[in-house]
């Protein structure tokens, strides 16, 4: 096979790789999220929220409020409400006291990891069909993607600018 095609093919495969990470990806996980929402009785904002706080085990309000896209006002709704139904705790921040964090309260939490549980568990099923040196290829692409999305989270968060619109 000549070498153009080779890379021409490969090319493909990191694209639809790329399509599948991205919209895919994210497509399906908003209607499992409408999903879980609809099952625990709670609006999707307020599932979008607890699953973010859970992320990061601890989050400023004003940082969540970033993340959502919603005013400060609005986030403090969600909280409230989150907070009314024991899902989540406010505290103060251990480096600066009048910042107020959001953490998730675990044994409320429960009834979502369970759920997050069958979607993992399927994960682990089709997994089951690759070798032990494919999964770590596999383990270690997912985790390089996930620590850079998670960075850029962060970047984004600290400057208030998405480093993946940058030109």
């Amino acid at each position: 096979m000549p070498r153009g095609d080779a890379g021409g093919m490969q090319q493909g495969l990191l694209d639809d790789m790329a399509l599948m990470l991205g919209r895919q990806f994210s497509a399906y996980t908003a209607v499992c999220q409408a999903t879980l929402a609809q099952e625990l009785g709670m609006p999707l904002p307020d599932l979008r929220a607890l699953e973010m706080v859970i992320e990061f085990e601890a989050l400023p309000t004003g940082q969540l409020a970033q993340l959502l896209g919603v005013s400060s006002g609005g986030a403090t709704a969600l909280i409230n409400r989150l907070e009314e139904s024991g899902y989540v705790k406010r505290g103060r921040h251990p480096l600066d006291r009048r910042v107020i964090v959001i953490r998730p309260v675990a044994a409320r939490c429960a009834a979502l990891t369970r759920q997050r549980r069958l979607v993992a568990d399927e994960v682990v099923l089709q997994a089951r069909r690759y070798d032990h040196q494919q999964l770590q290829a596999t383990h270690a692409f997912l985790a390089q993607c996930v620590r850079a999305l998670r960075q850029e989270t962060l970047a984004w968060l600290e400057t208030g600018q998405n480093p993946a619109l940058d030109d």
